[in-house]
């Protein structure tokens, strides 16, 4: 039920002159840092309609009546902003909850990985072996062995005129196919 002036009971009117609407949207009083606030106690509310409170946010200015002094101390709040930043280290953007939910899942991850049963029934050995010899766990040794050939064909020095430069890989290779050829897990 409206009451005299056409206004609902406990309703504000929109502090704008002349405008019958409800004041629903509430904008401060005075500006902060002008000479118009109050010295103390809490901010003074003034209430518009949507159409008057939308005129007021877009002439708002909150640097309004305030000297240079005020209006930067208004835009450094923080002293620290003066200061010139520093380098951070490797992985310095962890904090130590981070790098401790990232040990969890590490964690996590290597306890599943054991767990699983190893359906090849090899070592980690003989993975590691068949994988330099660019083989997969079905491989046989039969498989291993020409690989093992085609290969030391590649890096072997009398082959590639006198190359010294692939030793090693060599050796590695020679080490792995000896290893297979001893392992009772591979299948024959």
């Amino acid at each position: 039920m409206r009451a005299k002036g056409g206004e609902f009971p406990g309703e504000r009117r929109c502090a704008q002159p002349g405008c019958p609407l409800p004041g629903s949207y509430r904008a401060p009083l005075h500006r902060p840092g002008s000479s118009l606030v109050p010295p103390s106690g809490p901010p003074k509310w003034q209430y518009f309609c949507l159409e008057h409170v939308r005129a007021f946010n877009a002439g708002w200015n909150y640097f309004d009546g305030m000297d240079a002094d005020a209006i930067f101390a208004a835009q450094t709040p923080y002293p620290q902003w003066d200061r010139a930043t520093r380098s951070f280290a490797h992985n310095a953007h962890l904090d130590g909850v981070d790098r401790i939910d990232e040990a969890i899942q590490t964690l996590r991850w290597r306890t599943a990985a054991a767990a699983r049963p190893d359906q090849s029934g090899l070592s980690r050995e003989d993975r590691q072996a068949l994988s330099k010899l660019g083989l997969t766990e079905d491989a046989t040794l039969a498989d291993a062995k020409s690989a093992y050939r085609k290969l030391a064909r590649r890096y072997h020095p009398d082959t590639n005129g006198g190359d010294r430069t692939h030793e090693a890989r060599l050796q590695a290779l020679t080490e792995a196919v000896d290893h297979l050829a001893g392992s009772r897990r591979l299948r024959r």
